[in-house]
């Protein structure tokens, strides 16, 4: 009985803080990603950030980083781009926010990926009163969905106009260049102890495909399979290339370095395993083609 009289009294408090929240009373209505109608502030003035891309996005949509500060009052854990947003509020990891400190806040709208927050959170933020516009990035296409997504969600289409014109025209130039180059077989790691690659279906794969190479897992049915070591080393990739998910190369090293065991293997062989920065790679947003461009480099030089 208590724990339920609590509960009501913690949604009691959401509600609240959304209805403070709320500057603008003119709304708009769009659908997000998971095809949920949301009305959002036609300018939300004080927004949250559920993941470190779209802590990026928010900013690279804005004039310049101080605008972009002005309204965005709470980011997610390890949102470190540009340099800026590591002076605002954080609200927990992306995987498991702190909804007190979300709703704390009193957001006007709150932004949140499909594939890394909690459905359960979303809709506890939405029951409170909150407008919380999901998008989701697995995909090229899904990233250039979801620009224009949060591009109309801040009231800055125009700009989002722009960013995708730019991105557009980027791939386009990246894919022309490799269409008549060789096509290397490579293997991308993303996790060792299990071993974990990118799959068929994920979109690293096609990033792979972007640059002219070919995923010796493509054929796999999942985002990121867990292969066993001898099927990986019987792929004989060309390339192996090892994935960075911090700032820290040293334990992605030591992943490279286990190769070295399997002298037989093309990579091994030919000295081509390269550990590469993947964090422009997994962003949505303008520096996705800085990414394509280093991992372009690893499989060419």
């Amino acid at each position: 009985m208590k724990k339920l009289s609590n509960r009501r009294i913690f949604f009691a408090v959401l509600v609240l803080a959304s209805a403070l929240g709320c500057g603008r009373c003119e709304a708009v209505e769009i659908v997000d990603s998971t095809g949920a109608k949301i009305k959002v502030p036609t300018h939300a003035e004080r927004v949250v950030t559920l993941a470190p891309s779209l802590s990026e996005l928010v900013v690279e949509l804005s004039s310049s980083p101080s605008v972009a500060l002005k309204r965005l009052v709470g980011v997610s854990e390890f949102s470190d781009f540009p340099p800026e947003v590591k002076k605002v509020r954080q609200v927990g990891p992306y995987y498991r926010v702190h909804l007190e400190a979300v709703l704390g806040l009193r957001p006007d709208l709150v932004l949140a990926t499909s594939d890394g927050n909690s459905q359960e959170q979303v809709s506890r933020l939405r029951e409170a009163g909150v407008p919380v516009v999901v998008v989701a990035t697995q995909s090229l296409k899904g990233i250039e969905e979801s620009i224009s997504l949060v591009a109309q969600a801040l009231g800055e289409r125009p700009r989002g106009e722009v960013m995708l014109t730019k991105l557009r025209s980027g791939l386009a130039d990246i894919r022309k260049r490799n269409q008549s180059r060789t096509h290397p077989k490579v293997l991308l790691q993303v996790g060792d102890e299990p071993l974990v690659v990118a799959g068929g279906k994920s979109f690293l794969h096609e990033a792979l495909e972007t640059v002219g190479a070919v995923n010796v897992y493509a054929d796999a049915q999942q985002a990121y399979p867990k292969p066993s070591l001898e099927d990986a080393l019987r792929r004989n990739a060309d390339t192996i290339l090892v994935l960075a998910m911090t700032d820290d190369l040293n334990p992605y090293q030591k992943f490279a370095r286990k190769w070295e065991a399997f002298p037989s293997v093309s990579a091994v062989k030919n000295h081509r395993i390269k550990v590469i920065q993947g964090d422009r790679i997994l962003r949505p947003t303008l520096r996705l083609l800085d990414g394509l461009k280093e991992l372009e480099k690893a499989i060419r030089e």
